[in-house]
Parts: C-alpha cells; structure tokens; sequence
C-alpha cells in the first residue's frame, strides 16, 4: 500500500506535465493545409468541420493585383475573425509550385508572430505562427508581417495559411478551424505610377545603353548594395553585389553588358532593405 503513493504522485506529475503541454497556445508549425500538410483540425482542434460557422480568415497584401516584382518587399496580413472569439492562432506557407519555399517570410510583430521550421519529405518549410497568447483580440486578429519575393522568376507562388478561433477554453474542443490559399504571380508588366515609386532615388544612363551603364542611386544608411537586372519575363540575367558605402548617394559604373538580352529591361537595386526599379533598353552589341 505505501508503495503506490510514489507512483500515484509520479502519474500525477506526468499529468500535469501533459497537460500543460496541451494547454500551450503556442504556434505549431506544418498545419497550414499546404499539399503533404494536416491542419489543426486533423487529430487535435475537430470539434466542427472545417470552414464552419460565422468565422473566417483572409490574407491582403500592398502587393498589386498580386503579382509581385522579383525581390520586392511587400506589407501582409492575415486575419481571423470570429465574433464570439478572443484568441486566435495563425499558420502560414509561401510555397512556389514544387512546393519548396519561395521568397522571405519576414516577422514585423514579434509580439505575434514567429518563424518555425518544418521539416517534410527531406526539405524544410518556414511557417508563420503565432507566438504565446500573441492572437489576444475581440473579435478578430491581424497578424502582421513582410514577404520578400523570390529574387528572381519562380512562377506561381501560392500562400497557404490556416487559423484557429479559438473559444478561449484551454483545450482543444469548440474550437473552429479556418483554411484559405493565395496565389501571386510574377509581374509582367509595371504601371506608370508604380514605376515612379519605385525609381524615386534610382538614375540610370545612358538609356538605352549598349556594352556599359552608370548607376546612381540612394543609400540611406550606407549599405552593400545588390543589383539585379531581370528580363520582362522576371529572369534573371545579371547580378552583382556593390561593396558597402556612407550614407547618402552614390554612383557604380556596370560593364561587360554586351551580352544582355536586347530590348525592355528591369535594372532593380537594393540596399539597405529598399528596392528600387529602373526601366531601360539594352540596344545589344
């Protein structure tokens, strides 16, 4: 009989230990729904079907008409919404069509949001999670972050993200799951007014040019800086890196162009987390 008070208070312990566990509303990875992935209803919050009830989640970005220009920054987020909530989870993938990571999942809310890594079929997949009670809200969350598109042509990029409208009972019943996909496409083409955004700073010349080109452009801080120069189609057909500079503006001179497809070009420079685009022609040899 007195033997089995050890082994009583052992169990006891393990309980508790399990059940904080699953009491922990910290982000899990690999939930997104993406193609090879379960979502959090699978196994764990299965209460109601997926997609179920008045709630809902959303992902809207400055990006566009959703078709991004080769390493461009643009501004994210996702929403989950249900009015009888006040604790929500997120999880989410930017996955090109070989289902590999495409671009930079940048975190802008470290309050919220987190990167974890999941690894599946012998790769690794960053996702965006929510951090401990980082999905606190009334209603609905937004949960805020950065995306850096591929740096150069990687077709089709599809966001998968999932949520979790919780109803704040620290388990895993009565929760609803919501699903929903993105897809953004390369740009094809630019509008007048988002090229003078983009070239605000930036001077090339001459335009057009033949075998060589001067660049002048702005660093705020003084950075290395990264040039890219993409066809129409968004390939990549030169790149170089410019070594760190002071603040302020500067000029490079690129050579050794002769070989560039001729015709419309994208001249994209970026230092110090800003991108800026330049359209130029490449007469050829």
């Amino acid at each position: 009989m007195t033997r089995s008070v050890p082994y009583l208070v052992a169990a006891a312990v393990v309980g508790i230990f399990f059940g904080s566990a699953a009491l922990n509303n910290n982000g899990k990875e690999g939930r997104t729904g993406s193609p090879g992935e379960l979502t959090c209803r699978d196994g764990c919050h299965n209460t109601f079907a997926l997609n179920s009830g008045e709630g809902s989640i959303t992902l809207t970005s400055n990006m566009p008409n959703w078709q991004y220009v080769p390493g461009t920054t643009y501004q994210m987020s996702v929403t989950v919404a249900l009015a009888s909530s006040s604790k929500f989870g997120v999880g989410l993938e930017a996955l090109s069509d070989a289902n590999v990571d495409a671009g930079t999942l940048v975190v802008t809310d470290a309050a919220s949001t987190q990167i974890k890594n999941h690894s599946i079929s012998g790769g690794i997949r960053r996702n965006l999670v929510h951090t401990t009670n980082g999905g606190l809200g009334s209603g609905s969350k937004s949960f805020n972050f950065d995306w850096v598109a591929p740096s150069t042509n990687v077709g089709p990029v599809t966001f998968y993200f999932a949520g979790n409208a919780s109803n704040s009972g620290n388990n895993m019943s009565g929760d609803r799951i919501y699903t929903g996909t993105r897809v953004a496409t390369p740009a094809t083409t630019v509008s007048v007014a988002d090229l003078d955004a983009l070239t605000e700073g930036l001077e090339v010349g001459p335009n057009p040019f033949a075998d060589r080109v001067s660049v002048s452009y702005l660093a705020p801080e003084g950075g290395a800086a990264e040039v890219r120069i993409m066809d129409l189609g968004g390939r990549l057909v030169y790149s170089t890196t410019l070594p760190p500079t002071t603040a302020g503006r500067h000029t490079a001179e690129l050579a050794g162009l002769e070989l560039l497809p001729e015709g419309a070009l994208f001249l994209h420079i970026t230092v110090d987390g800003r991108t800026q685009v330049k359209r130029v022609v490449h007469t050829g040899r």
